[in-house]
């Protein structure tokens, strides 16, 4: 089945699709093996996929599955930092791991239920608490 709906030349953002959001800069995580308390700082990259949109449209659909948008959608879980133990203090600056992935940026002029379109070329920022 065909999952592509596009604006402004980029595909929407929706469980339908295969996207997946790539964090830019490592996810820094206190990970083994200890040396005091904490463990030792280690980069890892971090991925979140589309097929765990939450919050997205209610009324508007691709292929029968929501759409992200702005400021209230989000993906729900990231992957890639599952080394970093919850023994120690999870990721340095959010202390999370596998925390939700939020875009930045949206579509300009395109709107769902009076919200703007994420789409998969738009910037994210990954593994917040909330």
């Amino acid at each position: 089945m065909e999952t592509h709906v596009y604006a402004n030349d980029d595909e929407f953002c929706s469980q339908a699709a295969d996207g997946k959001a790539a964090a830019c800069f490592p996810d820094v995580c206190h990970s083994p093996p200890k040396p005091p308390k904490i463990g030792i700082p280690l980069p890892y990259p971090n991925t979140a996929f589309a097929r765990d949109l939450a919050n997205g449209s209610t009324t508007v659909f691709v292929c029968g599955t929501p759409i992200c948008k702005k400021d209230v959608s989000y993906l729900a879980t990231s992957t890639g930092d599952e080394p970093a133990t919850t023994k120690f203090r999870k990721g340095v600056v959010t202390e999370v791991i596998q925390g939700r992935c939020y875009f930045v940026d949206w579509s300009p002029d395109v709107k769902v239920e009076g919200l703007n379109v994420c789409r998969h070329t738009d910037p994210t920022t990954h593994n917040h608490k909330t």
